[in-house]
This record gives C-alpha cells, structure tokens and sequence, in this order.
C-alpha cells in the first residue's frame, strides 16, 4: 500500500496522462471505482466543483442515473471548469439528470432535499485544495454538516480537509466515509483526521501501476518488516554478526552513549565496541558488561576504527572542537557503513560537503527540528517530497524521525507504520541508532537495516503503549530481542 502527498498525487495524475490515458478516460475509471460503494442508495444528491473532483462526481451520477437512481447533482456556478468536468456536465444535461445550479436562491431547496436523501456525496475539491472553502462553499459545507444522522460520503478526500497534515483549513465536510484513489493521502495517517474522514476506503484504478515510478511512499508495517528479518544460524558466532564502533557520549552527555549502547547489544551485535571517555567506560561496566570499550584518543587515526563492520558517530558526542574534529575525521578515514545521529548530525549541518567526498552508505537520523538544520524548507512544504529529494542530493540515506517515520534513499521511499506518542521522551532517537547500527554491522543492506530498525523501535514502543503513558527508552530496549522473535516467528 501506498501513500502521497499533495504534489505526489499531482505527479501520479500527470504521469498517467504522459503514458496517454485521456483525462476523460482516468475519471471513468475512477467513477468506476466509486460506484461499488454508491449503488446500494436510491436518493443520492451530489456536490460537484469545478474541477477533476467534480468530474468523478458527474460521471458517477450518470451511471447511477443509468441504473435507474434518484439523482440530484449541484454544481457550483464557475467559469473554470476543467476540461473533463465541462464534458461530463454536458452529459448530464444530455441525459435530464437533476442538476441544480447553486447560488443563494437555490439553497431553501437545496436544504430540503439532502434532508430527504439517503446518502450526500462530497466531489466539491480533491487534493488540491490550498486553502479553506469560501462563500458559497462554505455555506454548504455547514448546511451538510448540520445533518448529524446523514450519511455523508468525500471522493478521495473531505473537501477542506488539508491533503499533507490531515488537519482542516477552517470549513470542512465531515464524512462519514472517504472513497480515496490510487493511494491514501499522507494527511490521513495523522488519527485526528478520522473526524472528517470517516472509514477510509482505498480503491485502485484500472491503469498502469505507476506508484513506484513517481515516488510514491510505501507502508511499512508487521508482515513487510517481517520479511526483512534474518536467521539467526545454527552454527553462528559473534563474529558472524558483526563487529561495530560507537563514537558517542562525553563527559556532560553520558545517557546517550549509554542506551545506544545497550541497543546494539539488545539488537543482535555479535560484538560492541564504545569509542568514549573514562566516565562512560566506566558506567557502561555496570549498565551493559557486554560492551567492550576503548578510551577514545584526542585524535582519531585509521588504526583506531578501520576493524568494525559499521561505524555509529553522535549520540551525545557534544558540540566542542573535539567533537567537531572526530566528525571531520571519521569521514576521512573511515570507509564503513556510516550512522550520523544526534550531535553529529548538528556538525555536520555545517559540513554538509563532507557528503560528496565519500562513496560508502551513510545514514542520517534526524528529527525534524535537526533536519531544518540540514536542509532549508518551510512548515508549509511537502515535506515528503523535500525528504526524498534530500536524500537523492546527497546520496544518502534518511531517517526522519516522527509520526510513521519517513525512511528514503532518493528512489526508494517508505513511511513506517510503528511509533507512538508515548514515545516523546529524551534518548529514544539514541536506541534507535543503536538498532541501526547494529543491523548495518550484522549485514543488512542499509535501507533494510534502517527500515527493519526503525520499525523494531516503533512497535516495541507501542507494545509498551497498551499499558504505559510514557514509554522510556531503557524500557524499550528491554523489549527489542522479544520484537525481533515476534517478527521471525512470523515469516512463513
């Protein structure tokens, strides 16, 4: 399953059309998918826009007029209609079909007749909307709003509702159902959206599947991360599973270090090794005895981290020159598989050239406040395509931390269906590069690894969701090898 964004659904559109579907042929398909859930009314009033919205709207009412239903359609009076909502208009009239102009003359009667019918139809605006619904718009939305035992029914989203965030503009039709095409809007992910939208149907037009081929985002959820998890072998040892570095912590930040630390080693790590200052080293003899450690040098040489398998560098590293330094240096002289987390990411924000000069796979785990650091955008932007397109810049791979986490290498992009609110508490983006690290050093591909991660993070926290209203990082790590079992015993 898929989801998009507003510019994505945009793409998505448009590449159909560049492949030679005529737009009259793609809201017929569409109609289509809408009819199934429609036919089983008798009286069905239909609020049409003016634009491709309002043409799956005209075009369905002319096939439930075709089977014999009682159609009323308002179309809102505009001089832009769409080429496909003109054509269909004049269908409509071609066939006697009820269509009713709407100004404020038309709205006593409007009023009495969609409190007679058994089911009211949104096709008023897609996804396309950038702001809240004005005048008359607004006027009818109100009116369909006040009918609270009506059965309300939005073309691929609530009009009013914002297609990105899941959040109303201001006036908005509350659904009791949204029919949505070709892929869940991204705003539907966020669970307040559900007043407006109703229960969500997805329906798949009967075109070319081209989601991959426009970018976008599929969903990660239990059975897809099961597939990713690997076998632990019957014969296997801890050299098998990898052997990684974590330059993190200092003297003033020590927690970070820690439960990375403690999160690789849950993770599988066949061995850990922790790059730090003597107060950590020895914390970490009492919190994890697993570990092994190394007093980190004031400078870094090749001999010092040329013999791990995967290379972590952040989580609690601090902002001093030192720190800076060991940034500067590990992409220098390191040419493992690389996880930049936390502190790290903030130096490197300033560094962002250190990108090009390597070749070697480099992850980037930021939450969105270190991310604007990385990259320059605003609240407002799409923010799933401005993530893929970051990542494709610098040929990385991005970890965006947040609600149904954003994972991208530039062509390949996914929201991750785990995570919770509960989990809003310092040091969980520690544990989850610990994870990542860990999986990087036992062989995973690192979109693997940062998928499977990422995923192991979230549901461990909503396992611990059902009887917790805060989830604590040390908590979580405990959780992980229990996930990791639940996700291969899961593989068929």
């Amino acid at each position: 399953m898929y989801v998009g964004s507003q510019v994505l659904m945009k793409n998505y559109d448009q590449y159909l059309l560049n492949l030679g579907y005529s737009i009259e042929e793609l809201v017929d398909k569409a109609s289509d998918c809408l009819l199934k859930h429609i036919e089983h009314y008798q009286n069905i009033c239909l609020f049409c826009g003016p634009g491709n919205n309002g043409a799956d709207g005209l075009s369905l009412a002319i096939k439930l007029f075709h089977q014999q239903k009682d159609v009323f359609v308002y179309i809102f009076q505009d001089e832009h209609l769409s080429s496909a909502n003109y054509a269909y208009l004049q269908q409509c009239y071609q066939e006697t079909i009820n269509v009713i102009l709407l100004d404020e003359t038309a709205l006593d009667d409007m009023r009495k007749q969609i409190k007679v019918a058994d089911v009211i139809i949104d096709a008023m605006f897609g996804f396309g909307l950038n702001s809240s619904p004005r005048g008359l718009y607004q006027a009818v939305i109100e009116e369909i709003n006040c009918l609270y035992d009506k059965e309300v029914i939005a073309i691929d989203i609530p009009t009013g509702l914002n297609c990105n965030t899941g959040k109303p503009y201001q006036s908005v039709i509350c659904a009791t159902q949204t029919i949505t095409l070709s892929a869940l809007k991204d705003g539907f992910l966020n669970p307040e959206s559900q007043s407006f939208t109703g229960k969500v149907h997805l329906e798949k037009l009967d075109v070319s599947d081209v989601s991959y081929a426009v970018g976008l985002f599929e969903l990660i959820d239990f059975k897809y991360a099961s597939h990713l998890i690997k076998e632990r072998l019957f014969d296997g040892y801890k050299g098998l599973y990898g052997h990684i570095g974590m330059i993190t912590g200092c003297q003033n930040y020590k927690g970070a270090s820690l439960l990375s630390t403690k999160a690789a080693v849950y993770s599988g790590s066949g061995i850990v090794t922790v790059l730090t200052c003597q107060e950590i080293i020895d914390s970490l003899t009492v919190y994890c005895p697993e570990v092994t450690t190394v007093l980190r040098p004031p400078i870094l040489r090749k001999e010092d981290i040329e013999k791990y398998n995967a290379l972590l560098i952040g989580s609690g590293l601090g902002l001093d020159l030192d720190a800076y330094r060991y940034v500067i240096d590990v992409f220098s002289l390191s040419h493992q598989p690389l996880v930049i987390d936390g502190d790290a990411l903030t130096i490197l924000s300033s560094n962002l050239n250190l990108l090009k000069k390597t070749k070697r796979t480099i992850i980037l785990t930021p939450h969105m406040g270190e991310f604007k650091r990385l990259c320059d955008f605003h609240n407002n932007d799409d923010i799933l395509s401005v993530a893929r397109d970051f990542a494709k810049e610098w040929g990385i791979i991005l970890v965006l931390k947040g609600p149904y986490t954003i994972v991208t290498d530039g062509e390949n992009s996914y929201r991750v269906m785990a995570g919770n609110k509960a989990m809003s508490s310092g040091g969980m983006g520690d544990v989850l590069a610990g994870i990542i690290t860990s999986l990087l050093g036992q062989n995973y591909t690192a979109l693997n690894a940062a998928l499977l991660a990422v995923y192991i993070h979230g549901y461990a926290g909503d396992e611990l969701a059902k009887n917790a209203y805060t989830v604590l990082p040390s908590q979580l790590i405990k959780k992980i090898p229990e996930v990791m079992f639940k996700l291969k015993s899961n593989q068929k």
